[in-house]
């Protein structure tokens, strides 16, 4: 996923709050484990979150924007496609995946040979041995990427775009699948977020509300852009845009591009 180059990123604490995540000692049992960023949009939270991944990049890192997946298998079919990118291979996932397809391709046949009244507990079936068919896969795909000593960090973007069964995968299965191996560090960012079960919330998860961005930031937007021209109107850019990155980011786009080369000329000479 590309990120434009003038973003800017001015989230230190949350950062900081973040490698102390990817930085713990996996065999501590009360660590922090995952971090969720919840805020409205154009805060900054998918901004943060590639950014968290970008940090890992060498270290296992992997970054799922769910607003582009509307199954389950998806979601671990990119993962296991993002580990052989990395040079990390699921041998046991694309074992079972194999075998679940097989199955699945079987049993289709077998049903169209059943009576129509028998319909209903056919789905039934089907729908509680995909369950468990996703599960097998899950865990046979995460120990495939914590082995070796790797410490996977898991970025999930757009959380609150996904339907709900997915909402329902994610906050029952995948995440606590993901917090129960201790190697992995994870993060979460949306307007709403997954609810977990009682265990995991406790010590393993911290959400963090993302404020706007104050009038410091802001003027350090404007110098690492360059646009000098702007430097006595922080404090109104920061009042007229309420500090909400997405805003702000789109108002010194615009100013990017109505400054051209002959203005970049012009500040060069200015400073």
């Amino acid at each position: 996923m590309e990120r434009d180059e003038h973003r800017h990123i001015d989230r230190a604490e949350q950062l900081r709050s973040a490698r102390s995540v990817t930085e713990r000692d996996p065999r501590a049992d009360r660590e922090r484990q995952a971090m969720f960023f919840e805020g409205p949009e154009y805060i900054g939270k998918s901004s943060l979150l590639f950014e968290i991944y970008q940090r890992h990049r060498a270290d296992s890192a992997y970054y799922v924007d769910l607003a582009d997946i509307p199954e389950e298998e998806g979601v671990l079919e990119l993962l296991a496609t993002l580990a052989q990118w990395q040079g990390v291979e699921a041998p046991s996932y694309r074992t079972a995946r194999d075998r679940f397809a097989e199955q699945s391709r079987s049993t289709q046949a077998d049903f169209r040979n059943v009576w129509a009244r028998h319909t209903t507990i056919q789905l039934l079936s089907e729908s509680k041995d995909r369950a468990r068919e996703t599960a097998s896969l899950s865990d046979a795909l995460l120990d495939n990427l914590i082995e070796g000593a790797r410490r996977p960090v898991i970025c999930l973007d757009s959380f609150d775009v996904c339907a709900q069964p997915m909402r329902n995968w994610l906050g029952r299965s995948l995440l606590p699948a993901l917090l129960s191996r201790r190697q992995v560090s994870v993060f979460v960012a949306g307007r709403q977020l997954p609810r977990l079960p009682r265990a995991f919330t406790a010590d393993a998860v911290h959400t963090l509300v993302l404020p706007p961005f104050d009038v410091t930031a802001v003027q350090e937007w404007i110098e690492e852009l360059g646009l000098a021209y702007l430097r006595d109107q922080a404090v109104a850019i920061h009042r007229r845009h309420g500090g909400v990155p997405g805003l702000l980011d789109e108002f010194f786009r615009q100013h990017i591009e109505k400054r051209g080369p002959a203005r970049d000329d012009q500040d060069s000479r200015d400073s």
